[in-house]
């Protein structure tokens, strides 16, 4: 995905000098809590690994000391003094654990809008999004990597040489003997790296194809069960299924022999410390205490290189998770929130506008030209596939302008944000989506404490009160995942509501009659003559020619480009001239055929009725078209 997403974010020689990976502007102030809390972190670790000596100190006093003067009281001392230690040290432990956790929530909290706002832009800024939502669950990722004791065991590692000298204290040949299985375990990590970083990455990427294939699988349910395609449907899932298992079946074995490979050697490290302090006490250049100690002190200098490589599954994960963050927060750069102006009210003008599917190199809308006014409705009609529903996203400011500009009052739309732009545009896409909530939630765009009076205005204007009224619950009526529980003719009528909500300015209306019966038909007419009577200017996607009696202009796309704009006079002039001259030529071949054939009647029945059928029916399509 990297590859695909941000060729410039290939910096792997960066990645391997910080274990997380280059992070941009936004991951930085993300991560400022961990800045801060750095210096007590490793103030209370420092004080934790003091306090971890204290084990081994009291089995040399009590080796050295307390058994050989056999002074009960010096024990009884001892093991209060132990007993504070490993009480202050359990404190410590509870408190760095707890700060860590902090530190991963604020981590979340302080990306969730950054991550909400690439999940909702991507697709119309950049295409599809790879993996899906997979930066949801990247950022999660992160926030249980910070929360667990992964860093705590970075952190320690420095205090391995603290141990190694004290054990050199006790004797250079144990320092030397703790400092070489140190050397085998960093190269275990080592090893552990380079070779479980790809793996990981195979498992990740096939995990995400699996969760997509499932999404996709939960979504087309209904098309996959009535055209008999679930057969071939689990043939996919099981083939993602193998995948995803193999995948991450090698990792965790891979992982699992590494991790348990440290475990036995840190074992033997320990007894081959105990087997050389007892021969150092034969030889008389230790006492007894040394050997229980320098085991003990032994154990505790390579526990921090163990736990990382226990975590270092977590921490592959941790990175990678970073990276692929930090290129998404790169290709969706933050937004800067523009001043806004006041609504318009005036005028919407189009010059020039090219636009493009997100991602895609095809451009579908080219040199879009035309002006309107308060009042105006403009009905835009064309073939499938001429770029309608492009100029419907690019007039809304949804899919970005390639060139040109959309211009309201003369303002171009990137002069108020989308937010701004709500309180005077409405939009009806041609794919409705209404959302888990109450019906009166939806129309007014959930939100916060919006006004009752304008959500009935809303729902008056797309004459849709009556529907809603009739409904379960009324306006607060449930709509379930999807619009479940409505119809798509009433999907369709409360998506109009939603749009008119606020009376704006400008209405775009992607096919809004595509799923409507008589009476909604009717109902969009009455709500485009409102939205004109109070000065809004009004864009229909359309492909039913009833539609042209509530407009004022007509603008006919072909291939992307504008064939004609005009007056709905005009064009219905220009229609019936068409129209005309082609039962004129129709009729001049049927005379022709008829004085060849030398049997008018049959001629003349031939070209009466049927020839004005074939012209109503070519005007008809022409204006569907």
């Amino acid at each position: 995905m990297d590859r695909l997403l941000h060729p410039v974010a290939r910096r792997d020689a960066e990645a391997r000098v910080n274990p997380f990976g280059q992070v941009s502007e936004d991951l930085r102030a993300a991560m400022a809590p961990l800045g801060k809390v750095l210096a007590p972190i490793l103030i209370i670790s420092s004080a934790y690994n003091i306090l971890l000596l204290s084990g081994s100190f009291f089995m040399l006093l009590t080796y050295d000391d307390v058994l050989p003067s056999r002074s009960v009281p010096s024990l009884i001392s001892l093991l209060l003094l132990v007993m504070l230690a490993y009480a202050f040290q359990a404190v410590l432990d509870v408190v760095r654990g707890r700060i860590m956790v902090h530190v991963g929530s604020r981590f979340l909290g302080a990306t969730s809008e950054r991550v909400l706002d690439i999940v909702s832009r991507f697709e119309l800024r950049r295409g599809p999004m790879p993996n899906g939502a997979q930066i949801v669950r990247d950022a999660d990722t992160v926030r249980a990597f910070l929360s667990s004791s992964g860093p705590l065991a970075i952190l320690d590692l420095p205090w391995i040489v603290i141990y190694l000298l004290i054990l050199s204290v006790f004797h250079w040949s144990l320092g030397l003997l703790a400092l070489g299985g140190v050397g085998v375990l960093v190269t275990l990590m080592i090893v552990n790296n380079r070779t479980t970083g790809p793996l990981a990455l195979a498992t990740m990427r096939s995990g995400a194809r699996r969760i997509n294939l499932a999404e996709s699988t939960m979504r087309n349910a209904e098309t996959l069960r009535a055209l008999g395609m679930e057969g071939e449907r689990r043939r996919q899932w099981q083939r993602a299924e193998v995948e995803y298992l193999d995948a991450n079946d090698r990792f965790s074995y891979l992982s699992s022999t590494l991790t348990g490979a440290t475990k036995a050697f840190r074992m033997f490290l320990q007894s081959a410390t105990l087997a050389l302090g007892a021969f150092l006490v034969i030889e008389g250049q230790a006492t007894g205490g040394i050997i229980i100690a320098s085991s003990i002190l032994s154990s505790r200098a390579l526990a921090p290189v163990e736990q990382v490589i226990a975590q270092w599954k977590n921490m592959v994960a941790c990175r990678q998770a970073l990276t692929r963050m930090r290129e998404m927060m790169e290709a969706i750069p933050a937004e800067a929130e523009p001043m806004g102006l006041e609504a318009p009210c005036v005028s919407l003008s189009v010059r020039a506008l090219a636009a493009a599917p997100p991602g895609s190199k095809r451009v579908t809308l080219g040199d879009v030209h035309f002006d309107l006014k308060a009042g105006d409705a403009l009905a835009v009609i064309g073939r499938s596939g001429s770029g309608k529903t492009t100029l419907a996203r690019a007039v809304c400011g949804v899919w970005p302008a390639l060139r040109g500009a959309v211009r309201l009052d003369g303002a171009t739309l990137d002069q108020w944000s989308s937010a701004q732009r709500a309180r005077f545009m409405g939009y009806v896409p041609q794919k409705i989506e209404l959302f888990e909530g109450s019906i009166a939630q939806n129309i007014a765009r959930f939100q916060a404490g919006a006004d009752r009076a304008a959500v009935l205005a809303a729902a008056r204007a797309a004459d849709c009160h009556d529907l809603i009224v009739r409904l379960e619950g009324g306006y607060d009526g449930a709509i379930g995942p999807g619009g479940g529980g409505l119809s798509a003719g009433q999907q369709q009528r409360i998506a109009l509501a939603r749009a008119l909500y606020g009376d704006p300015f400008l209405v775009v209306l992607d096919e809004p009659n595509s799923n409507l019966d008589h009476d909604g038909e009717q109902a969009l007419g009455r709500a485009i003559g409102h939205l004109r009577k109070r000065g809004g200017i009004a864009i229909v996607i359309a492909h039913r020619p009833s539609i042209l009696a509530q407009v004022s202009h007509v603008l006919v796309m072909n291939g992307g480009k504008v064939e004609s704009f005009e007056t709905r006079e005009d064009f219905e002039r220009r229609v019936r001239t068409t129209a005309q001259a082609k039962m004129s030529v129709s009729g001049v071949a049927g005379r022709n055929a008829e004085s060849r054939s030398g049997e008018p009647g049959a001629s003349a029945r031939t070209s009466g009725p049927g020839e004005s059928e074939t012209a109503d029916s070519s005007e008809t399509e022409e204006l569907g078209q």
